[in-house]
């Protein structure tokens, strides 16, 4: 794909929990390098490094990241924990972001996360989770 990515977790504080999980408030930095023809073993410059305020809702039984989307509305994106062969490529990143705020672990790729996945009890999922819903507010998962 010719980028990578990195992030780090500035700051994290509970919102909220209910039966199915807790929500946190997450402020992050990202950067992201582009290596032309695939050639990451050539350093390029990071660019980014700007704070952003996620939540994460560290779940069992619907785990996510709820983020802004272009128009500015939050929006949920259920992540499918534990999948038979790990996450999508398009949620890799976030899966990583929700062991990093829930777990204080790294997971470097697809067969980690379902490794760590595993480790930490997520149930098998067959399919993938639900579609990505907009929220009024991220405090919303919390409501049954």
């Amino acid at each position: 794909m010719e980028y990578c990515d990195w992030f780090s977790i500035e700051e994290k504080d509970l919102t909220g929990t209910s039966k199915a999980g807790a929500l946190f408030k997450i402020v992050m930095k990202h950067w992201q390098s582009h290596h032309p023809d695939g050639n990451y073993a050539r350093k390029t410059p990071r660019k980014g490094g700007q704070a952003k305020t996620s939540y994460t809702f560290c779940s069992k039984t619907k785990p996510a990241l709820i983020n802004r989307d272009v128009q500015g509305r939050w929006a949920a994106e259920y992540l499918p924990i534990n999948s038979e062969f790990g996450p999508p490529g398009a949620q890799e990143t976030a899966t990583t972001i929700y062991f990093a705020a829930c777990h204080a672990i790294g997971a470097g790729n697809r067969e980690a996360i379902t490794d760590l996945a595993r480790r930490f009890g997520y149930p098998e999922r067959e399919e993938e989770g639900p579609e990505d819903k907009p929220v009024t507010q991220p405090e919303d998962i919390l409501k049954p």
